[in-house]
């Protein structure tokens, strides 16, 4: 079945007093919800980047020059508390380092101050357990430093990650100090001895 009908010829169907309008430019200051239909905005001259914090609004477009004011400002909150615990933890991680290079010494004041009456003997474990785990903890704050930086940056939060590093960095001296305390055969002995006493 085929239409017979004629084919409208342009305007024909427009109600009647209707004329068109070129589309105007949107104003940036002016009120959307004043104008009863949407204004129409012109097409740019390359794919324009939507920004997802802003939903609606155009980031920068990528024909021209960005606009350096669309990127949010980093959180004054955020930066100051990720700042503080990087400088405790800074501090923490030298305290730590320096107790780490002398374990020997550490182990011995810790025995001292429990009454235990042995004398530490493994002091080549207790070296190098010191400089690995020394290494360990510098790595894992110089992480937290880079990581902190970087998610400033992109506008992200960031406290949680020297809290993170910082538990990281208590597990692994933990873990380095009962490697420490374990290389000594005759330490463990006189624990299980005075536990049992």
């Amino acid at each position: 079945m085929t239409d017979e009908r004629p084919k409208p010829k342009y305007g024909e169907l427009a109600p009647e007093g209707w004329v068109w309008k070129p589309p105007q430019e949107a104003v940036p200051d002016a009120d959307e919800s004043a104008s009863p239909a949407p204004a129409t905005v012109p097409a740019r001259s390359g794919p324009v980047v939507r920004d997802a914090r802003a939903p609606g609004a155009p980031a920068s477009s990528r024909g021209g020059s960005g606009d350096p004011g669309v990127r949010a400002p980093i959180a004054t909150g955020d930066a100051i508390v990720t700042s503080l615990l990087l400088a405790i933890g800074f501090f923490t991680t030298i305290n730590s380092i320096a107790s780490l290079l002398d374990l020997r010494r550490v182990i011995q004041q810790v025995l001292d101050i429990q009454k235990i009456d042995v004398t530490y003997t493994a002091t080549g474990a207790a070296s190098l357990l010191g400089i690995v785990g020394s290494v360990v903890l510098a790595l894992i704050y110089a992480a937290a430093v880079w990581l902190s930086v970087k998610a400033l940056r992109a506008r992200r939060r960031a406290f949680f990650i020297p809290l993170a590093c910082g538990v990281l960095s208590f597990m692994a001296l933990f873990f380095v100090l009962m490697l420490a305390f374990f290389a000594d055969g005759a330490l463990i002995n006189a624990i299980v001895d005075s536990q049992g006493a």
